[in-house]
C-alpha cells in the first residue's frame, strides 16, 4: 500500500482548512492545527510532515512565530512551508521568505495553481532528501572505512614504536588543516576535494615502513649511532616498497599519494633530506605537507628520548629552521592556522571527520547553512561540535563521553599514563557504579533526568574513594539532545575533578613538601601568600588540640587557643581531618560544617623545625557554587571565575532569572517554593511611570529580604514576579513567613510617591518535586490568592 504524503494545515479558520483539503483531494493525508501553538505542539510529537500550509494572522501564536520556532529547532530544513494568506503586502511576503518559507499563496485560491505548487514543493523536497541521504551514506561509509584503517595503523605504530597511536591521528588532522589553508592561498597545485581527502587519509601510512625497523633501535632512549640512524632512514623506502607491492600506484590515486608520502616525507626544501635529496618543488606537495605535520606533532609529543615542547616553542623552532627547511608558503599557512593547531592539540581526530565534507556538500547541493537533520553526517557533526565546545572548556581530571544507545562510556583519565588513560565502561554493568554511594548515585541520576534541551548542564559534589579514605570530588555533566527530536536524550559528556588536586597545583604548596624539615620563616611567608586565596589559614597540633603560630624569629609556638573551638561543636571534632593528615603524613580534604556555615578544608602535614604539625586551609562555601538538597546553600564559586554580577538582577540586587536557569538542577532539594507577585503593578507604571515602578520593585525586594534567612534564595523571576526558595521549612513556618512578608510590603512608604500603597500576592508549596512542577503549582496558588483579594 502506497503511503500518502502528509500535509499539516495551520489556520484558525475551519472553513479555510476545509477549502484547502477539498482543492488538494484525497491523495494526501491531512493533520490540522487551529493555531500556531497547537502546530508547534504537534511538531514536537511528530516530524513526519511532508508539507506545512501555514496562515500568518492567527491568535495566540502567529505564522511568523511558528517559523521562528521551526528555525530554532532546524525543523524548517525538514519540513517545507507554504504560506497561505490574504495578506498581499510586499514586506510581509519578503519576511516570510526570509524566515524560510518555500512559497507564498494568496487567497482566494486558484485550485489548479494551488495543487501544482503543493505537488511541486513536496516532490522537490523529497528529491533533495533522497540525494542528500545518498551522499550522506557515501560519506559515512567512506569515513567509517578510513577510520577503521587509521585505527588499525595507529595500533600497529603504537605496538612497535615509542610514539603513541595518537601520532597517526594528529598528523592526519594537521595535514588536512594545512591543505585547506593552502588551497585558499593558491591554486598552483590543483588540489581537489578528493585530493585533500586522499592525502589526509594516506598520511596515516607515512611511517608504515617502521614495522621493518628493529624495536631496539626504534625505542632506544639515547642518541642513535651513525649506523643506527642509517637503518632508521630506511623506513621511508621500506614503506614505499610495501605500498608498491599492494598494487600499481598509477591505478589507485590513494596509493599513489601514499607511496609519495612514505618515500619522501623526510625530504627537505633545501635538499638536505632523505632518501633522495629532492629539492623544492621536486618534492610532491603531498609529501611536503605531511613532512611539516609530522615535524610539528613530533615536537609537541612526548617521546622515549625527549619531553614534549609546548605549542609556541614548537612553532618557533619550525619557523626558525631548527627542524629543517620547509616550503615558505606552507610555513605561512602554518602561521595562519595557529589557533586551529592549538585546538587540535586538545581534540582527537574524530572531531574533524565530517566538518569540511559536510559543509562543502551543504553549500553545493542545498545552498543552505545546515544539512537536513535526518542526514547522519550532519547530526554527527553537530554533536561532535557540542562535545568539542564542552571539553575545550575543561582541564585535566577524568573526562567521559556517554552514549545512551550503546550504553557505553568512553573514559579518559588525564591523571594516568597514556597506556592506561583510555577505558570503556558498560553502564549495564552495575559494578561500574560501585564506588558511588547510593545517595550520590541517585542524586546524579535525578539531576541528569532533570536536564532539558534548554538547561543541559549541572554540577554537584560527590564522595569518591581515594585509597582507604573518601574525599569530595566535583562532578560536571552536560547532557546531549537530538536536534531533530528536541525532547530525545542521546547521551552526556562530563568531567570529574578533585578539588584537592587543584589546591595541590598551587606553586606555593609545592614549596611546602610534606617530607622535608621546613624552616619557620619559609612557612610564614607561604602562609601569607595562601591567605590571599583561602579565607582562613592556620597551623594546628591536632594531637594537643592546639593552634600553633610562627613568631617573628621563625620559631613554632603553641598558643592557648583550642583548634576545635572554630567549629563550635562544644568539644573535639568527631572526625578530625587534621588528625588523619598528621597520622598518615599526607594532604587530605573534606567539607566541614559549623552551625551556620560550610567550609572546604584542606589539611596538609608539615614538619617545621623538626616539629610535626598540620597546615589547615579553609574556604567558606556559602559563596560557593552549589545548592545541596540537604539545605546548605552554595552559590557562586569565585575560584572558577564566575562573577556574581552575571547572575544578579541589577535593579533589585536579587538573583536573576539567568541564575535560576543556570543552576536550577542544584535547587531540586528545596523544601518550599513560593511565587510572589506585585499587585496592580501595571497601574503603578501607567499612573506614575516606569521610574516609580523601579522604585517599587527595589523596595519590595528589600522588604522580602528583611524577612528571610541568609540561606533562603530570592530570585527576580519575571518583570514584577519573584521566586523565593526555602531549603528547610515546614508548611506552617512558610505561612507565618508569608504573613511577615505581606506586612513588610504593606508598611513600605515611598517618599517620592507617598500615596502609593503596596501589596503582594503569594502562592507557595512544600515538598513538591521537581522544582519546575513546584513553581507551576505555586504560580497557580498565587493567582488564586490574587483573585481572592480582588473579590
Amino acid at each position: 500500500m502506497m503511503i500518502k504524503p502528509k500535509i499539516m494545515i495551520v489556520d484558525d479558520d475551519e472553513l479555510n482548512r476545509q477549502i484547502l483539503m477539498t482543492i488538494l483531494g484525497d491523495e494526501y493525508e491531512y493533520v490540522q492545527a487551529e493555531n500556531g501553538r497547537e502546530a508547534i505542539h504537534m511538531l514536537q510529537q511528530d516530524l513526519t510532515i511532508n508539507l506545512m500550509l501555514l496562515d500568518i494572522n492567527m491568535p495566540e501564536v502567529n505564522g511568523f512565530q511558528v517559523l521562528e520556532r521551526m528555525n530554532t529547532f532546524h525543523w524548517i530544513n525538514e519540513i517545507p512551508v507554504i504560506i497561505i494568506s490574504s495578506e498581499e503586502k510586499r514586506t510581509v511576503i519578503e519576511r516570510a521568505y526570509i524566515f524560510g518559507a518555500e512559497d507564498y499563496i494568496c487567497r482566494p485560491f486558484d485550485a489548479f495553481i494551488t495543487r501544482k505548487r503543493v505537488q511541486n514543493t513536496i516532490n522537490l523536497h523529497a528529491n533533495q532528501k533522497r540525494l542528500m541521504q545518498m551522499v550522506s551514506d557515501q560519506i559515512y561509509e567512506k569515513e567509517e572505512n578510513n577510520n577503521l584503517m587509521i585505527g588499525i595503523l595507529s595500533h600497529v605504530v603504537e605496538f612497535r614504536n615509542s610514539e603513541s597511536g595518537e601520532h597517526v591521528i594528529q598528523v592526519r588532522t594537521v595535514t588536512e588543516l594545512l591543505l585547506r589553508q593552502l588551497i585558499k592561498k593558491t591554486d598552483e597545485y590543483g588540489l581537489s576535494e578528493s585530493d585533500i581527502a586522499m592525502i589526509s587519509t594516506a598520511s596515516a601510512l607515512h611511517d608504515i615502513g617502521k614495522i621493518s625497523i628493529p624495536e631496539s633501535i626504534l625505542n632506544k632512549p639515547g642518541k642513535l649511532t651513525k649506523e643506527e640512524f642509517q637503518i632508521i632512514k630506511t623506513h621511508t623506502t621500506n614503506g614505499a616498497d610495501i605500498i608498491r607491492q599492494m598494487v600499481s600506484r598509477q591505478e589507485k590515486p590513494l596509493l599513489r599519494f601514499a607511496w609519495e608520502i612514505c618515500r619522501w616525507h623526510h625530504e627537505r626544501w633545501d635538499g638536505n633530506g632523505y632518501p633522495d635529496g629532492l629539492i623544492g618543488e621536486q618534492i610532491p606537495i603531498s609529501a611536503q605537507v605531511v613532512a611539516l605535520a609530522d615535524v610539528y606533532d613530533a615536537l609537541t609529543s612526548k617521546r622515549c628520548y625527549k619531553d614534549a615542547y609546548d605549542h609556541k616553542t614548537a612553532m618557533d623552532m619550525i619557523l626558525n629552521g631548527e627542524c629543517g627547511a620547509h616550503n615558505p608558503l606552507l610555513l605561512k599557512c602554518m602561521r595562519e592556522i595557529e589557533s586551529e593547531l592549538r585546538k587540535a592539540e586538545l581534540c582527537s581526530e574524530e572531531n574533524y571527520v565530517y566538518r569540511y565534507e559536510a559543509d562543502r556538500l551543504a553549500a553545493e547541493i542545498m545552498q543552505k547553512k545546515d544539512m537536513p537533520n535526518n542526514d547522519r553526517a550532519q547530526r554527527i557533526l553537530e554533536v561532535m561540535q557540542e562535545k568539542i565546545d564542552f571539553f575545550a572548556s575543561l582541564k585535566g581530571g577524568i573526562q567521559f563521553d556517554y552514549n545512551s544507545i550503546s550504553r557505553l562510556v568512553n573514559v579518559v583519565n588525564w591523571n594516568e599514563p597514556p597506556q592506561y588513560r583510555h577505558t570503556v565502561i558498560n553502564v549495564e554493568d552495575t559494578n561500574c557504579f560501585k564506588c558511588l554511594s547510593q545517595k550520590d548515585y541517585h542524586r546524579m541520576k535525578n539531576a541528569l533526568d532533570a536536564t532539558t534541551p534548554e538547561n543541559r548542564e549541572f554540577s554537584m559534589s560527590i564522595m569518591m574513594p581515594q585509597g582507604s579514605d573518601f574525599e569530595w570530588c566535583d562532578l560536571r555533566i552536560h547532557s546531549l539532545w537530538s536536534e531533530q527530536h528536541p525532547d530525545h536524550y542521546i547521551g552526556a559528556v562530563g568531567q570529574l575533578t578533585r578539588p584537592q588536586q587543584e589546591v595541590g597545583d598551587l606553586p606555593v604548596l609545592d614549596d611546602l613538601s610534606e617530607g622535608e624539615n621546613l624552616e619557620g620563616k619559609a612557612v610564614q611567608n607561604a602562609m601569607k601568600q595562601l591567605e590571599q586565596i583561602f579565607d582562613y589559614v592556620r597551623l594546628v597540633d591536632p594531637a594537643a588540640n592546639a593552634i600553633l603560630e610562627v613568631d617573628q624569629n621563625g620559631i613554632l609556638r603553641k598558643t592557648e587557643q583550642h583548634c576545635a573551638a572554630f567549629w563550635d561543636t562544644g568539644g573535639n571534632c568527631a572526625n578530625c581531618i587534621s588528625s588523619r593528615a598528621l597520622t598518615q603524613k599526607k594532604m587530605l580534604n573534606k567539607l566541614e560544617f559549623t552551625r551556620s556555615d560550610m567550609f572546604y578544608v584542606v589539611a596538609k602535614y608539615l614538619c617545621i623545625n623538626g616539629t610535626p604539625c598540620v597546615l589547615e586551609l579553609l574556604s567558606k562555601m556559602n559563596e560557593g557554587r552549589w545548592i545541596d538538597a540537604n539545605g546548605t546553600r552554595f552559590l557562586l564559586d569565585k575560584s572558577r571565575g564566575e562573577h556574581r554580577e552575571l547572575f544578579s538582577d541589577p535593579l533589585t540586587g536579587t538573583y536573576s532569572r539567568r541564575y535560576f536557569e543556570t543552576y536550577s538542577i542544584h535547587m531540586e532539594g528545596m523544601e518550599c517554593v513560593e511565587i510572589i507577585d506585585v499587585d496592580q503593578f501595571k497601574r503603578v507604571n501607567d499612573t506614575y511611570g516606569h521610574p516609580a515602578g523601579d522604585v517599587v520593585l527595589r523596595d519590595i525586594a528589600s522588604a522580602i529580604q528583611s524577612c528571610i534567612r541568609s540561606n533562603d534564595i530570592l530570585i527576580r523571576y519575571g518583570g514584577d514576579e519573584f521566586l523565593l526558595l526555602f531549603p528547610k521549612m515546614t508548611e506552617k513556618d512558610m505561612e507565618e513567613k508569608n504573613i511577615r512578608i505581606k506586612k513588610a510590603v504593606e508598611d513600605i512608604v515611598i517618599t517620592e510617591y507617598p500615596e502609593l500603597h503596596l501589596s503582594v500576592s503569594i502562592g507557595g508549596v512544600c515538598g513538591v518535586h521537581p522544582i519546575r512542577e513546584a513553581i507551576h503549582q505555586a504560580d497557580q496558588l498565587m493567582y488564586e490568592n490574587k483573585r481572592m483579594l480582588q473579590e
